[in-house]
């Protein structure tokens, strides 16, 4: 058993009241000190309304935007903390402003170890890639978005930044890399608007947050006829551009809106359950994975595929999962173990917190749905951009049905591949969500580059 430190579970961030904080918002990077070795930790705090909240990323873990709930800022004392499978992980910090760093110490299962976090004063920052644009909301039918409006000098084309799949900041901030506001940034200089929006019930958003797909394409189709309606004299074209799921968003809403291209950011070109079996074996591989065991984790994959489709009930999947962890857990070193509390309480708040995703609609509607029946039917110009080494979207597949969607459809598809681009596009050396905060935060060369130049034939 590859046994994580922290055992994730997902629950809603709360905030804390107090001084002006407002320097402690913003991307800060640094590491746990655990016997000797480092684990990465990324964090993005907020301050709105005189309240602090954030997320931590724990990339050597590949766990992402979870919430961090403040119990304490009194003066230059920070408490942040989050909820683990075992309870309550806190960092206890000593926020130094005049050096832009907060250390302490970290305290999870009574135990404690040394961190400390500096901001991350990158280029993106200082070359004002954030701070451009205008906040606009626009009203959908399913609530308010809030998003970024990056006008372009003269009248231009708009790029619409569509996320990928989970719970995303306008900013599509994943492991401290904010890929959305770079993009933009990066388009506006070169002459290109964009507009990008924070995703239902995050930020200033609103909506529910476990939608379809089809739901997310009804959000798309509002937020362009909007955009096109209160800006038209602005917006020369309209482009979409969807990074990963957004990519399915985008062909989605396709007929419904008047849009001039479509640019797919390492989209899939498969059905979901493909795309999920495939990162399954990339993965698994890389890791050194036995291929029993792959085989294995593939048939319990598809038994989960089926109960979803069929809507029937968990029990079954949840003890067999049960008894696997169970069997695993009694494999380890009998300090691990003990470091666990209490086994049942732990295994089950596993249970939850791998089956999350799975029981919500719009895992039910990414299996389900298959985008090659909608892109074999557009005859507007699209470009669809790879990453070599892309272990979430694996290229081969996904680069092969889009030629033969190309060739047997007669399709508008210009097709790029980025040397040894993960699926963020930073360049990278093994692709895996692992090494994303390991990596520098800018894109891989050629990536805004290969857009811009077929922007420009539109």
């Amino acid at each position: 058993m590859k046994y994580l430190l922290f055992a994730i579970a997902l629950l809603t961030a709360q905030t804390v009241s107090g001084q002006n904080y407002n320097d402690v918002a913003g991307e800060w990077t640094g590491a746990i000190q655990i016997n000797g070795q480092n684990l990465t930790t990324d964090f993005k705090f907020s301050y709105q309304d005189g309240e602090l909240d954030g997320t931590i990323d724990i990339p050597q873990q590949m766990a992402f935007n979870l919430p961090i709930e403040f119990t304490k800022a009194e003066g230059d004392s920070l408490i942040f903390q989050f909820q683990t499978g075992t309870g309550v992980a806190v960092f206890r910090g000593v926020w130094q402003s005049s050096e832009n760093k907060i250390s302490g110490m970290f305290e999870q299962m009574n135990t404690s170890f040394p961190f400390s976090i500096e901001k991350n004063d990158d280029a993106l920052a200082d070359d004002n890639g954030v701070s451009i644009g205008d906040d606009i909301t626009i009203q959908t039918r399913a609530g308010q978005v809030s998003g970024t409006l990056l006008l372009a000098d003269e009248p231009a084309p708009l790029v619409v930044l569509l996320t990928g799949s989970g719970s995303q900041d306008r900013d599509e901030t994943v492991a401290g890399f904010s890929i959305f506001a770079q993009l933009a940034d990066s388009l506006y200089s070169h002459g290109y608007s964009s507009f990008r929006y924070d995703d239902r019930g995050v930020g200033r958003s609103m909506g529910e947050t476990d939608a379809t797909l089809y739901d997310l394409a009804e959000d798309l189709e509002d937020i362009v006829l909007h955009l096109q309606d209160e800006y038209g004299s602005a917006i020369s074209k309209t482009v979409l551009l969807g990074h990963s799921q957004g990519g399915l968003v985008a062909a989605l809403s396709s007929d419904e809106i008047s849009i001039d291209g479509i640019v797919f950011m390492a989209a899939p070109f498969l059905p979901g359950s493909e795309i999920i079996n495939s990162q399954i074996k990339t993965i698994s591989e890389a890791q050194g994975i036995d291929d029993e065991i792959v085989e294995q984790n593939l048939e319990f994959q598809q038994r989960i595929y089926e109960v979803v489709r069929n809507e029937d009930d968990w029990d079954d999947i949840e003890q067999d999962l049960y008894d696997r962890l169970e069997e695993q857990i009694n494999e380890l070193p009998e300090q691990q173990r003990e470091a666990l509390g209490d086994m049942d309480s732990f295994i089950r708040s596993q249970i939850n917190r791998q089956l999350a995703a799975a029981k919500t609609v719009w895992f039910k509607s990414f299996i389900e749905y298959d985008p090659q029946s909608d892109i074999s039917t557009l005859e507007i110009p699209m470009l669809a951009i790879f990453g070599e080494k892309d272990s979430q979207v694996i290229l081969e597949p996904n680069r092969t049905m889009a030629e033969s969607l190309k060739e047997n459809s007669g399709l508008n598809l210009t097709i790029v591949e980025i040397e040894s681009a993960n699926h963020l596009f930073q360049q990278s050396n093994t692709g895996l969500p692992s090494e994303y905060g390991m990596l520098d935060k800018r894109f891989a060369d050629g990536f805004v580059e290969e857009i811009v130049e077929w922007l420009q034939t539109l």
